[in-house]
């Protein structure tokens, strides 16, 4: 994954640097860096559609684990990871929430976040993504510690060691020439 980020970067940076990214620092909430991320209202109550390669149930634990290429979908939003958990509640009625590990990148509309891992909190609509997290809007990008997404506005707070890397809409002096 760190190829992948430092591939996007160097892609960005050739682009130049100020530009589209839809960004601003909120000083309200924890020190960190406020985007907007996917749709404004991602539907929660969606239904999820899981696919894997294998499927461990655990009754006792009230827990799902599913591995192998797993491609969670909901409404508009994609997550892909290798490994993701399901955790239902007490009478194995509802979802309270889903880690995924191993690497995982979520896509919603135009937008891609990666991070080692996140977890979702369906009951409070928050995702919360950690490790080496990059997000591509367009050609611009934003890498962070950690990725915060309230899922019922669509805004993301990015907090730990902020990079964003902007493009431009104009051409460079390079291309002039």
């Amino acid at each position: 994954m760190r190829l992948i980020q430092t591939l996007l970067m160097s892609c960005v940076l050739s682009f130049g640097l100020m530009g589209s990214l839809a960004l601003a620092q909120d000083t309200n909430a924890e020190s960190g860096t406020t985007i907007a991320f996917g749709d404004r209202q991602q539907d929660t109550s969606a239904p999820i559609d899981v696919t894997s390669k294998q499927l461990a149930i655990d009754e006792e634990s009230n827990t799902a684990l599913f591995t192998g290429d797993v491609v969670v979908i909901q409404d508009t939003m994609t997550l892909y990871a290798p490994w993701v958990k399901v955790f239902y509640n007490d009478e194995q009625s509802d979802i309270q929430s889903m880690k995924a590990t191993g690497g995982v990148t979520i896509i919603q509309n135009e937008e891609a976040a990666e991070a080692e891992e996140a977890d979702y909190d369906l009951q409070n609509e928050v995702m919360v993504m950690t490790g080496d997290v990059l997000v591509t809007q367009k050609l611009s990008a934003i890498a962070a510690d950690k990725m915060t997404i309230k899922l019922d506005d669509g805004t993301a707070l990015m907090t730990g060691r902020v990079k964003t890397l902007l493009r431009t809409g104009g051409s460079s002096k390079k291309d002039d020439e």
